[in-house]
């Protein structure tokens, strides 16, 4: 088996798992089997049904996280390269998350057809109310895209920025941009570009791709940071 077979099987095998088994199957089908039958036997309501909320603000960030982190020694046991790594590692996880965002949008569509339809008694609660009220499967699915892109990128590169500077570090320069910014802010010299951003009077769809090109930017910012890592990250105190 080459290091290069052997290493698209450990990443395709190991987002089979977390995205397809533990997100999928055992999240968010069940979340969506649980709202249908609740919305269609019981009235809720003004109540709305979320079955996104896991895969935003748990298993898409710690995806980002622990799959890169778990598999790191493993492939460099077998022989693989750095660089074919992250380039696995890229390919492999974006696409079980387009793969899974897909399968998400079908379950809202079931949803919210069932709630337009008059069956059920509850529509699903998403960020693309900001962009229409009535549940639209292309723009709604391109924005579930984009939101998971920036939570994936996003903690990824976090992860490699503590990976090689230290937390001890990463803490210390988020403070220092943290407090510039308040200081900025606060003395009046950020109401320029505040204004100006304001200005643009950006739709929901347009600020959801600016965050997703941010998220993909910020996930491919880890090929020049990882690409020569060391196998050990920087210490905790460090």
């Amino acid at each position: 088996m080459s290091s290069v077979y052997g290493i698209n099987r450990l990443f395709y095998e190991d987002a089979r798992w977390f995205i397809g088994k533990l997100l999928l199957m055992y999240i968010t089908l069940p979340l969506a089997i649980a709202w249908t039958i609740l919305a269609v036997s019981v009235d809720l309501g003004d109540t709305l049904t979320s079955i996104v909320g896991p895969a935003y603000f748990f298993f898409i960030p710690a995806y980002g996280i622990l799959a890169f982190k778990g598999l790191l020694p493993i492939a460099m046991g077998i022989g693989s390269t750095r660089t074919q790594l992250l380039k696995t590692f890229y390919l492999i996880g974006t696409s079980a998350i387009l793969a899974y965002i897909l399968f998400l949008n079908v379950f809202q569509l079931v949803i919210a057809s069932l709630y337009h339809r008059g069956i059920a008694s509850s529509s699903i609660l998403h960020p693309g109310l900001l962009h229409s009220q009535e549940y639209l499967f292309l723009p709604y699915l391109w924005i579930d895209l984009m939101f998971a892109l920036a939570m994936f990128g996003g903690a990824f590169f976090i992860y490699c920025l503590t990976y090689r500077v230290g937390i001890t570090q990463t803490l210390i320069a988020t403070m220092v941009i943290g407090i510039s910014a308040m200081f900025l802010y606060y003395s009046g010299m950020l109401e320029g570009p505040i204004e100006w951003l304001l200005s643009l009077d950006m739709s929901a769809i347009a600020i959801f791709t600016v965050a997703g090109v941010v998220g993909l930017s910020a996930l491919l910012a880890t090929y020049p940071l990882m690409k020569n890592a060391s196998l050990l990250p920087k210490g905790k105190k460090e």
